[in-house]
This record gives structure tokens, C-alpha cells and sequence, in this order.
């Protein structure tokens, strides 16, 4: 969600938001979206062919919601995600929108490291009774051409970035030309692993669990 009227004009709104309706609708469009994907248990679904039962009716919950900006009944017509929730990623935060970010975030994106930033944003969780680790902070790092001749330094910036808890973990971004990422998988990731700073294989089998966020799959 932006704020761009450009983008808002796609949406019935040509004249865009103002910041503060901005703000109040995208915390509801969140909030509808949560409660959806929470409308089914996780064996709500039953298949029973033999019964004609397609589910249990107990296990489904209406949404009902009606808000300022949206109105939904709900229920969506799919099943529960088999990660519980699916990971909810926001980017390009501006300082007044750090809240919704601290409130509601599994991941936030950060385009560079700062240590008072991920330092901020954990003590807001904690203010809206979050844990802290309840939001994963990862800094977006964009592979360059110049990688093949310095995959060393290149390593000790990241290092230094995650070791100085400036984040939890590094987002790749797809580079325009697919040989830098090439170099990067090639020359940086080794030398990443051999520092122990990137695991060697995934246990599980979902988004949520790779990045160690709260909720089990089959929940």
C-alpha cells in the first residue's frame, strides 16, 4: 500500500489519501486481511465425500467487519495457510509510520544498516506488548557488478552490519543483470557460510519457519 495518488487512482481514489487517512486505512486493510486468514482452523476443512460434509462449521469464523474505510463478511474461500499466517513483509517505512510497522510486521525492510533504527522498532513491539523478536529486520542488499574482484569485503560489510545488530538478516534483491547474482551465490555466499553467518540447509518447509517467526505450520 502507498500513498501515491497515481497508484490510489487504480482504486476509486484519484485525488490519493492524506497521510493520516493513509495511515488509519492501511492498519484496517491489515487487520481485515489478519482476520481473514484466520478464518478457517486448521482442520476445519474435512473432505469427507462419504459424510457430505466439506467442512465443519464450527471450525469456520466470519469476519464481519465493518470499518471506517472497508466493509467484509468474509470468510475467504481458501484454507488456512500451512504456515498458520503468512509472513507479512512491510518496506520503506517513514519515521510516522514506524508504528504500524512495530504493531503488526513480521519482517521490515530496511534499504541501509542502522543499529538506533532495528534498536527503535524493537521497542515499539515491546510497547504494543510484542516480543521483540516477534519482528525479524532485515536490510535489503543489492549485489553489484564490482563483487568478482572484492567478494571479501563485500562479506565484511554485511558481517559487520548483522554482528553490530543493525539486523537480523540480509534481503537479496534480484539485481537487472543475473550474472552479478551469479557472483554473488558463487563468491559471497561461501564465504558468508564459511563465517557461519548463513545456514547450510532448511529444516522446515515454510516462509515463517525459515525466518523463525512465531506460529507452528498445521496450526
Amino acid at each position: 500500500m502507498v500513498p501515491d495518488p497515481r497508484e490510489a487512482a487504480n482504486f476509486s481514489r484519484p485525488e490519493g489519501f492524506s497521510r493520516g487517512d493513509f495511515r488509519r486505512r492501511a492498519e484496517e486493510f491489515i487487520g481485515i486481511v489478519q482476520g481473514l486468514w484466520r478464518g478457517w482452523d486448521a482442520d476445519a476443512l474435512l473432505f469427507d465425500k462419504r459424510g457430505g460434509r466439506f467442512f465443519d462449521p464450527k471450525k469456520m469464523h466470519l469476519l464481519d467487519h465493518k470499518g471506517e474505510f472497508f466493509s467484509v463478511r468474509g470468510p475467504l474461500n481458501v484454507a488456512r495457510s500451512p504456515q498458520d499466517m503468512p509472513a507479512l513483509v512491510i518496506s520503506g517505512l517513514s519515521e510516522p509510520n514506524m508504528d504500524i510497522g512495530a504493531r503488526v510486521a513480521d519482517v521490515i525492510l530496511l534499504d541501509e544498516p542502522s543499529v538506533a533504527k532495528a534498536d527503535d522498532l524493537k521497542r515499539r513491539a515491546l510497547a504494543f506488548e510484542r516480543s521483540p523478536d516477534a519482528i525479524t529486520v532485515l536490510m535489503n542488499v543489492a549485489p553489484g557488478a564490482e563483487m568478482a574482484g572484492r567478494p571479501g569485503v563485500i562479506a565484511d560489510k554485511l558481517e559487520e552490519s548483522f554482528r553490530s545488530k543493525s539486523c537480523d538478516g540480509f534481503n537479496i534483491l534480484m539485481p537487472p543483470v543475473l550474472s552479478v547474482l551469479d557472483d554473488f551465490v558463487d563468491l559471497v555466499l561461501p564465504e558468508l557460510r564459511r563465517r557461519g553467518l548463513v545456514r547450510q540447509d532448511y529444516r522446515n518447509a515454510t516462509l515463517r519457519s525459515h525466518l523463525g517467526l512465531a506460529g507452528e505450520e498445521g496450526q
